[in-house]
């Protein structure tokens, strides 16, 4: 049986006019959830996305969003953010004065609690948060901007994050964020994601017509590449 890859296709790669129509292309595709980037030019140098494209989305789509908090005190800026139960929130541990506390809060919300690690951020930090995540976001380029190479070390940050997980038996999602191309996501699946941040390199080019052929393109290649 092929194993089951959770998709977010990231809404920072469509242009805001199309939202509507892209939704709906990932509602018919099945996607798991919407990927959504914020960025304060402080922790990342760039700035993106608002809470008014938050709301605006919410009011679309009853897909969960996966809210990605590039900024420095997540804890503060989350509360910006009209987030429900069913959304997935993850941000750096190291942006947050009291990210155990932060953690805890999302999962109190009724939603998916997560941290996100930079090519920098040891994986060591998962031991400190074992107990208060759902999933793993894991940078596999330097955050900040689309249309980045993979860094070289990744796939071995990969493959030690899921001995930690299995060392310590956890029910914890990999994602997988950058440069997530269909021969890279197979190496990244064999490393051990369970999941990616579908942008341009993937699915996310020529317009919401084309979506749900990419995505079941993609799906294909990474999953059953011999078929």
């Amino acid at each position: 049986m092929s194993p089951r890859v959770i998709i977010s296709p990231s809404i920072m790669c469509v242009n805001p006019w199309d939202y509507p129509a892209h939704v709906e292309a990932f509602k018919q595709a099945g996607v798991d959830m919407i990927h959504f980037d914020v960025m304060d030019g402080h922790f990342v140098p760039n700035v993106m996305l608002g809470t008014r494209d938050y709301a605006a989305l919410k009011s679309i789509t009853d897909i969960p969003l996966d809210l990605h908090l590039m900024c420095e005190e997540p804890e503060r800026i989350m509360a910006y953010f009209p987030i429900s139960a069913g959304d997935w929130v993850s941000f750096h541990p190291e942006t947050s004065r009291c990210p155990y506390r932060t953690l805890s809060h999302i999962q109190s919300l009724g939603c998916k609690a997560g941290i996100a690690l930079s090519p920098g951020t040891s994986v060591e930090i998962i031991r400190e948060f074992k107990s208060v995540i759902d999933f793993i976001l894991v940078m596999a380029v330097e955050p900040g901007f689309a249309g980045q190479k993979m860094v070289p070390d990744h796939l071995d940050k990969l493959r030690a994050i899921r001995k930690i997980i299995e060392e310590h038996k956890l029910d914890v999602e990999i994602l997988v964020d950058g440069n997530t191309s269909a021969a890279n996501s197979r190496a990244m699946l064999e490393a051990g994601a369970t999941g990616f941040v579908a942008g341009t390199s993937s699915m996310l080019k020529n317009g919401p017509e084309s979506f749900i052929t990419n995505y079941n393109l993609y799906l294909k290649e990474i999953v059953d590449p011999a078929q």
